[in-house]
């Protein structure tokens, strides 16, 4: 039946507009409050021991949906409040860094997009940094991608403005996302972070082994510095000896902490001295020929090419 000209149809809101409305108002009402906080984890030097610098890291309200940094982010991106929230992430990141007075450098946290901000790109950062007491040499900017980055022009331009500041450049999952080699090649940064997907469980595969040797070969060719991300066990901390890789960051080292440490334990010292060792390193490299040679009879047997070197 085809309802009256006058009659008005109501239609309920779904339950997924009234969580999407729920939680646009919960993200206004952290952004009033400011009501997110720092966390820092240590970046090692995988060879003396000392931390270098630490990541600054957010987390939004402990009792709240949008407290881990992935939810805060999906939230903001669909609410149109990416740059607001970045905004704050920045300020409430340098902020605390300043007061806890780290010692090293501060990787700070910045995504593609942002760098490419108009207001970015009138010295808003230096504005904030200078403020707060800290050199732009202490700070080093790390791109973290989201989403494709294709106006690689453009973001040349950005990071060579950076740098004329004194800013450094980091890239950040490395062999993860969308186009981060390119990236590299096109940004030529002073660190590169890789993917914790190839440092977890490093020291029985093979092929995450040759992977990690063959970024960190790029890197001295391009002056870049290596940081392997997500070290969780002693054995792959000691199997990233073998790959000349120089910093490192993950739960073995140090967890994000609002008080983060300031020296790395003692027992973890002593097995990065230990993987120093040549009778460590003899004995690491035979367990390695091991695994590249079982891995090449089970791709053999599949009937898969093989092409493997001690």
């Amino acid at each position: 039946m085809t309802p009256h000209r006058s009659a008005r149809i109501h239609y309920l809101p779904s339950r997924s507009d009234e969580q999407d409305h729920h939680q646009r108002l919960e993200l206004l009402e952290i952004l009033a409050r400011r009501q997110l906080s720092a966390l820092f984890q240590p970046i090692v030097d995988l060879r003396s021991g000392a931390i270098i610098a630490y990541e600054g890291l957010i987390r939004g309200p402990s009792d709240s949906p949008l407290h881990a940094p992935l939810q805060l982010f999906k939230v903001a991106r669909a609410c149109g409040l990416s740059v607001e929230v970045e905004h704050l992430c920045r300020r409430v990141v340098l902020e605390r860094y300043a007061e806890l007075q780290l010692p090293g450098k501060l990787f700070l946290n910045v995504s593609p997009e942002m760098l490419l901000q108009r207001d970015a790109r009138h010295g808003e950062t230096l504005g904030i940094i200078q403020q707060l007491g800290i050199a732009p040499e202490q700070v080093i900017i790390e791109l973290t991608e989201n989403q494709p980055t294709y106006d690689y022009a453009a973001m040349r331009e950005a990071v060579r403005h950076y740098r004329a500041m004194g800013f450094q450049i980091a890239i950040d999952d490395l062999g993860e996302g969308f186009a981060s080699l390119r990236l590299w090649s096109e940004l030529r940064p002073e660190f590169v972070k890789i993917d914790m997907h190839f440092i977890q469980g490093i020291h029985q595969d093979p092929v995450k082994l040759q992977f990690v040797r063959s970024i960190q070969g790029i890197a001295e060719k391009s002056a870049t510095r290596v940081i392997a991300e997500g070290i969780e066990t002693c054995d792959e901390l000691l199997a990233l000896g073998e790959t000349g890789v120089a910093f490192g960051q993950g739960y073995h080292l140090g967890r994000p902490a609002a008080q983060p440490l300031r020296a790395i334990p003692a027992e973890v010292r002593r097995r990065l001295d230990r993987a120093q060792t040549p009778d460590y390193r003899t004995r690491s490299t035979t367990v390695m020929q091991y695994h590249w040679h079982h891995c090449a009879g089970r791709y053999a047997l599949a009937g898969l090419p093989v092409a493997l070197s001690a």
